[in-house]
Order: C-alpha cells, then structure tokens, then sequence
C-alpha cells in the first residue's frame, strides 16, 4: 500500500482565521436568530416614556412599564403608574421635575391628587404662576431601587430640572427585592444582568419557553400565591431575620443601586431630593414575630401573656417584670418589644417607648417596613454624591402624637393618611424653597393655603377607604381573608367612588361626573375646583382648558382661569 501523505500544517495566521470562523459561526447564529424574531414581531420592550395617543408632542408615563421587571409576563402584575402627560419638548422657562418612589410616593390609596407629584404640582404653580410647572410621577406600587435606578437614563433624557426620591420600603419584597415572589434572581450581579438583557429576544424566548414547561398552570396545579391582595402575592420570602445574610443582602442591594442612582443624576447635573422614610411605629403590632432556635416556648409564652394582660388592666409593674422576663428569655423576638412600647407609652417616658417601638419595627421578620438602617443609608449615600436630604420622618415625628408616628398620620402599616401625604409634600416643598431650585416664589403658599386647596376630590377620598378596606381585610392584616364589609353606598359620591374602586369607570369619568353633580347643585365652587383638576390632567386638551378656565373665573378662582388661558393657546400652536 502506498504510504500515507502527511497533512502540511496550517499556518499561523491561516490557524487564527480557522478559529475565528469556529467562533464566528455560533456568535452569527445568535445574531440571526435575534433579527428574525425582532423581524417577526416577536417580544416586546417596554419604554418608560411613550406617545400619547391623542395628543401629537406630548409624552406620558407607560401604564405597562412594569412588565419590563416582571420575569413572568403572562401574569397581571397589578402594579399601576399614573399616566402625567408632558411636551416632548422642554418649553424654555419650564421647571420641570420627576418623582420616584413606590406607592408612598404615588399617594396610594388617594390616588395623583394626594401624591408627592400632584400636591407639589399644584403648589408650585401657584407659587409660580409665571411659570410653566411639570411635575411628572413615575412612581408605583411594589418597586424597590432596581426599578429607579432602571428608569434614571430615561428620565434624565427629559432633561428634569430635579429629581425627587422617595422610596426604600420595597426594597426586600418589592419586584425584584431579595424576598420577593417576582424575583431574576437573588444575588444583584443575577439581576442586573437580566435587566442588562431583558430586551433581547432570544432571551425572552427561552424564557416563555421555561414557563411554559414549568408554570403551575401546566401541571393543573394553582399557583401558591394567586388571588389576593398585590401584598400577599408578591411576598416569596415571609420571614427574614434581624441581622441575617438576606437582611444584609437588602441592605446592600439598596446601598449599591442607590449609589449608582444618585451617581447618575449627579454627573448629568441634576439635583436630587431624597427623603428618609416613615412608616406606623406605635398603631401597627409586628406582622412576623419569630423566637431563636432553643427558646423555651412555653415560658415565653407565658411571660408574654401575663405581661400584654397586666398591661391592659393597669398593673404596670407586673407588666414590667413580665416582659423583662420574656426579654430575657429571647431578645430577638419583636412582639416583647412592641409590647414594651405600649408600656413606656403608658408610663408617659415617650423616647424609650419610641426606641421600643423602632426596635420592633426592625425585629419584624416580615419586611414590609424599612429598617432604622435604611435612613442612615440615605444620608450617608446622599452625602457622597452630592444629593439633598429631605427629612420626611422628622416631619412627620414633629406632628405625631409624644413624637411617635402612629395611627394619626398613617392608614396602617406605611401609607400616610391624608395629612400625612400634605406632611410629606410639604417637607419637600420647603426643601425646594430653601434651595432655590424654583427660583424665589413669586407668591409663597403657605400650609394653611395649600391644605384648604389639596387637589383631591370627595370620589378619591371615599375611594381610598375602599381600597383600605380591601388590604386590610387580607393577609397579613388577618391571618386568613375576610370579606370587606364595605358600607351602604347611598349617595352619588358614594356610587361613583366605588364603581371607579372596581374599576367600572375611570378616574377621568367619575371626575367629570362628579364635576356634573356639583353643577346641577349649583356648588359653583367645588365644580370649578374638580374642572380645573380635569384640565391639568389632560393639558393638550384645548376645549376642556377653556370650559375650566371659564368656570373658574365664575366661581373667582382668577389664577387658575388665567393660567389655563396662557395653556390654551400654546396647545392650539
């Protein structure tokens, strides 16, 4: 047989080409496919900022922003962002402003009227009635830092004049959270590299793919957490220990992201108002109150109950022994603390009762609240990059009861109530005044001005007490759902209040039916108050600026009649 001939090696350089194609081939495989699935329409991207449909030049808010955080897409995430329409673009002479933060921020459950946007928005402009004022929320229920952080390229693109920042109680069960049921993951590199390639079709192929295969839809079995209230579906992680690596994890987590947050807006020059968060001290028992491993049980128990029930009949010595006792035995379990609270609350020694209040806030295994540590967090980040403090809890301490917010200034667990949204705004407004970001007020508005002119109707508020009803009667407000007993709806407040709470109607239409009902009652006042409101939410709309403007000037709101003629012909441009 003749010999073998033996194969000439590959030059270097023909060696390298060969390898390259080896990669190339793999790399133009992906590459294709991505096109075609974009050519096919497949996918989505989910913008913050979108068109508004009837209105050319303007933006607004994307009512569907969320998905883009929502691994599981098929599900109704449930998370709402008010849509404020604004003008492509910036008008000179315009302050503009964007809000971010989570439902605190969003005046839940009032709705815009009572948020940190629509009350700074209305203050402002009457501060400045020259000016052309943009307060713009994108705020909404159940978003932590990743969701702020994530929008902050998009809104610097609006060229905000400034930023204000309230969030931080979403933070472990938040989307996106350490603990939260709609998770990319536990660690932040897993779920900034999910956000770094979210819109990449591929990987929302394969993504749809595996839900497909191991949803518990497929399998005929129903999911653990569906149904309820957005709180009880979102929590994964219901126990999360003072001090435990997850705890540390959420602290991290917000460190870092609202590093590179603040850091963003800084080298794009825009100031940044940040506030510290307040949440029920003293009014809210903790929802998770958890006992160490070894803990005698029954002893506890014991010390506890004889302690609560020596409370509640006034002996306040055997009280104080009692709980001593059961603190004693387990110091990590936050039902001793907050029952300490109660009894240096009732001993009149105010600063010790806080102390034992905020220590079984932090001690709550369920992390619906932001620790102590997430306010020292704020300062210190704001400190570093160069943004502004907004001190929100000291406000609201200053006006709650012995200085321990409670019941009086919230509706349960962190959400203000009514006053206590004007207290947050407020703290806010001072802010901008005192740094002169607006400018000097041409006419300052005072607290006592501005709480008679709050832009929330009687709907919004009645609806509001729907919607605590609803939270309150689920977990883990109860240990097992109730039925909400909501009252008799017997007048036409009422019925409009509750068909826009179950989403029968609109905001919009119950404003203007609202606005009819004033009229047919000649409360020429209160229609012209709600007429105005209507014209701010819909700006581009000339027709309804010039109804408002005409029945303000009846009623003698003479500056919003004339700011609504100075809108009205720049829309017709």
């Amino acid at each position: 047989m003749p010999a073998a001939r033996d194969s000439k090696p590959l030059a270097p350089a023909h060696r390298w080409l060969f390898r390259l194609s080896v990669l190339a081939i793999p790399v133009l495989f992906f590459v294709l496919l991505e096109a075609g699935l974009r050519l096919g329409g497949y996918g989505h991207s989910y913008p913050l900022f979108i068109a508004v449909a009837d209105a050319p030049g303007y933006l607004q808010a994307n009512p569907e922003v969320v998905r883009r955080f929502v691994v599981e897409e098929t599900r109704e995430p449930g998370v709402e962002i008010w849509p404020v329409p604004f003008p492509a673009d910036k008008a000179p002479e315009t302050l503009r402003i964007f809000v971010q933060g989570g439902s605190s921020a969003a005046g839940w459950p009032y709705g815009f009227g009572a948020s940190l946007a629509g009350m700074l928005q209305q203050r402002l402009q009457a501060s400045l009635p020259e000016r052309n004022i943009e307060v713009i929320t994108t705020a909404m229920t159940a978003v932590n830092s990743y969701t702020l952080m994530d929008f902050a390229d998009e809104i610097i693109a609006q060229q905000p004049d400034a930023v204000l920042i309230y969030a931080g109680h979403n933070e472990y069960l938040g989307v996106l959270g350490v603990g939260s049921a709609v998770s990319a993951g536990r660690t932040r590199p897993v779920v900034l590299a999910y956000l770094a390639l979210r819109d990449l079709r591929i990987l929302q192929l394969l993504k749809h793919s595996y839900l497909a295969l191991t949803t518990p839809a497929a399998s005929g079995e129903a999911p653990a957490q569906s149904g309820g209230t957005l709180m009880r579906r979102i929590v994964g992680k219901s126990h999360i220990a003072f001090d435990s690596p997850l705890y540390h994890r959420g602290e991290a987590q917000f460190r870092d992201n609202l590093t590179v947050l603040l850091e963003r807006y800084r080298d794009a020059g825009i100031a940044v108002f940040i506030g510290t968060l307040a949440s029920n001290e003293k009014d809210l028992a903790p929802f998770a109150s958890l006992l160490a491993e070894g803990t005698d049980v029954a002893a506890w128990r014991r010390h506890l109950e004889t302690g609560v029930d020596a409370l509640f009949d006034g002996d306040t010595d055997l009280a104080s022994t009692s709980l001593e006792e059961a603190l004693a035995l387990d110091d990590g379990a936050a039902s001793v603390h907050f029952a300490l609270g109660r009894l240096f609350e009732k001993q009149g020694e105010y600063a010790a009762a806080r102390f034992a209040y905020l220590e079984a806030r932090d001690l709550d295994q369920l992390r619906f609240r932001a620790p102590q540590s997430f306010n020292r967090i704020i300062r210190a980040v704001a400190a570093e990059q160069g943004a502004q403090v907004v001190e929100v809890e000291a406000s609201l301490l200053d006006h709650a009861t012995h200085g321990i917010i409670g019941n009086e200034l919230m509706l349960e667990h962190l959400h203000p109530n009514l006053g206590g949204y004007f207290l947050l705004a407020d703290a806010y407004y001072q802010a901008l005044q005192n740094d002169a970001i607006a400018g000097p007020a041409v006419q300052p508005v005072s607290r006592e001005q501005a709480w008679s002119e709050l832009p929330v109707t009687a709907v919004d508020l009645q609806k509001a007490d729907y919607e605590i009803m609803r939270l309150t009667a689920d977990w883990p407000f109860q240990s097992s759902p109730t039925r909400p007993r909501y009252p008799a709806r017997n007048s036409e407040i009422e019925q409009l209040a509750y068909s826009l709470f179950t989403s029968g109607t609109t905001w919009s239409s119950a404003t203007q039916q609202l606005q009819s009902y004033y009229l047919q009652r000649q409360d020429t006042l209160a229609a012209a108050r709600v007429a105005v409101l209507l014209a701010d939410a819909y700006p581009y709309d000339t027709e309804r600026q010039y109804r408002a403007a005409q029945l303000a000037q009846d009623a003698g709101l003479a500056e919003d009649s004339a700011r609504l003629l100075r809108r009205a012909p720049v829309v017709m441009e």
